[in-house]
């Protein structure tokens, strides 16, 4: 099975910015995947020959990571536990927790998760402004982003589009609709 790398593994791979392999991939001279959530995708074969093509030397790193990293952002204790639980049906992720924006924004830093699961009403900082915050970042720019939230205001709702998120789940969050939104975010395989 090919290894997708994410747009950050591939510019690294290729020794360039992040900006130049995705304004590649606009001009139509780097082919590459797209997940449904809109990110782009590439294996190392096509990003072997748009290097021969251009002339480019290999760097050839790649990040190490074999697992998909899952952040849950929630000051509910509960619903961490309960996305948690669902997560068990998936193998291959790597999975951290915050109670609030901040913690989350935190460990994004260090961590550099593929998926974050965050609420909109929570301490310190909340949701729209943990993704604003996400979405600014080159190397999380292209995080996958699953909103779910009991407060989904026509206002939130205006800013989440602004924002660019994936997926938006209204609780009470269904097992199914979560295990679903997760399956076409990543590539993490069911057990």
């Amino acid at each position: 099975m090919k290894k997708f790398l994410k747009t950050f593994d591939a510019a690294s791979y290729l020794g360039v910015s992040r900006s130049s392999l995705t304004n590649w991939v606009k001009q139509g001279l780097l082919g590459s995947g797209v997940t449904p959530g809109g990110h782009y995708r590439f294996t190392t074969e096509e990003l072997d020959a748009f290097a021969v093509k251009r002339g480019l030397k290999i760097s050839g790193k790649v990040s190490s990571q074999n697992v998909t990293r899952i952040l849950i952002i929630d000051d509910d204790s509960a619903f961490r536990e309960f996305v948690r639980e669902a997560l068990q049906t998936f193998s291959g992720f790597e999975l951290k927790e915050a109670a609030d924006g901040m913690e989350g924004a935190l460990l994004v830093g260090t961590w550099n998760p593929d998926l974050v699961i965050v609420d909109l009403k929570m301490p310190n900082m909340n949701g729209i402004e943990f993704c604003r915050l996400l979405k600014k970042g080159e190397e999380t720019s292209d995080t996958s982003i699953i909103i779910a939230s009991a407060y989904l205001s026509p206002e939130a709702k205006e800013d989440i589009a602004k924002i660019g998120v994936d997926i938006v789940l209204e609780k009470p969050v269904r097992l199914g609709s979560l295990v679903a939104a997760v399956t076409k975010c990543t590539d993490i395989q069911l057990k």
